[in-house]
């Protein structure tokens, strides 16, 4: 007789931005910022299991939110795009959960200067109004601002989690994040295409002297890890951080609407192991806790 299925596993309680479907609240704690990290080596094929899928992901709207999917070899799917240097920190096996992100490709540095000018020349070009050049510039950027976040990053994205779980956090030694999340403000704030295309390059500017240093330091994800169960990657959490306040409170309520969506579909499940529907309810939970937290972080509710 075969032995009885598994049970699905069930995050531990007690997590402030865990999956478990109790009121969104974030207690103050003080979080140790990790040591900082040597520079990465790269990682090979055999690192990796096979991902669970990730629907419904939100990222800036726009017609190319992030970059084609490489192979494990380091090559890109789509022809004539740049090459692949390595596979990003990000889909490593992690000690405190079950990896939620698939691999993908690292590009140079050049590479994500010359996507980032790219991007810019066709903003410049653009004959749209400034909201829908900003809009489309930001989906242009995003996957590339991750990639220089990664290279260069150092704790910055672990102090960005001290400020959300223990406000008012850490500074991070590593300013290229918030940097970058202040850059996007003044970007936000532009009334006109000239004023746009100034503070766009300002960023991009930002980006250079990051990359350019003699020896950046390479992003730690260890509080984003742990205190986050893994479940939001670096692209989620920086479109959080980057997004106007109109774009967050937009994705706060289209979070709500899929977690009821969820919570109903499993409820007709009931008796039954919906592993794929709980994996999906308790990544899109705490991503909403963490819009949450970001929200109150810039003083909202």
């Amino acid at each position: 007789m075969p032995p009885p299925p598994s049970k699905p596993k069930v995050p531990a309680r007690g997590v402030p931005l865990g999956a478990d479907d109790e009121p969104t609240v974030v207690e103050p704690r003080k979080l140790q910022l990790p040591l900082p990290r040597p520079p990465s080596r790269g990682r090979g094929a055999d690192d990796f299991e096979d991902a669970p899928t990730n629907p419904g992901r939100p990222t800036f709207v726009g017609p190319r939110a992030s970059p084609p999917m490489p192979s494990l070899s380091g090559e890109s799917t789509s022809p004539g795009s740049p090459a692949f240097t390595g596979v990003a920190p990000e889909v490593r096996q992690s000690r405190w959960h079950d990896r939620s992100a698939a691999p993908r490709g690292v590009l140079s540095a050049e590479a994500v200067l010359k996507g980032l000018d790219e991007a810019l020349q066709k903003a410049a070009q653009s004959k749209a109004p400034v909201g829908a050049t900003r809009g489309q510039l930001k989906a242009d950027w995003l996957p590339l601002l991750r990639q220089a976040v990664e290279k260069a990053g150092g704790d910055g994205l672990d102090a960005y989690v001290t400020q959300l779980l223990s406000p008012p956090g850490r500074k991070a030694m590593t300013p290229l994040v918030s940097d970058l999340a202040s850059g996007m403000e003044r970007l936000e704030a532009a009334p006109d295409a000239t004023t746009l295309h100034t503070t766009a390059r300002e960023l991009r500017a930002v980006v250079d002297r990051a990359l350019g240093a003699s020896a950046p330091p390479v992003v730690s994800l260890e509080l984003q890890e742990r205190e986050m169960d893994g479940r939001v990657d670096v692209d989620t959490l920086l479109s959080i951080r980057f997004a106007s306040n109109a774009e967050l409170t937009e994705r706060r309520a289209r979070a709500e609407k899929t977690l009821e969506d969820l919570r109903q579909q499993m409820r007709a499940l009931s008796g039954l192991q919906p592993d794929g529907l709980f994996s999906n309810f308790a990544r899109v939970k705490v991503e909403k806790r963490v819009m949450d937290a970001e929200a109150r972080r810039r003083g909202g509710s």
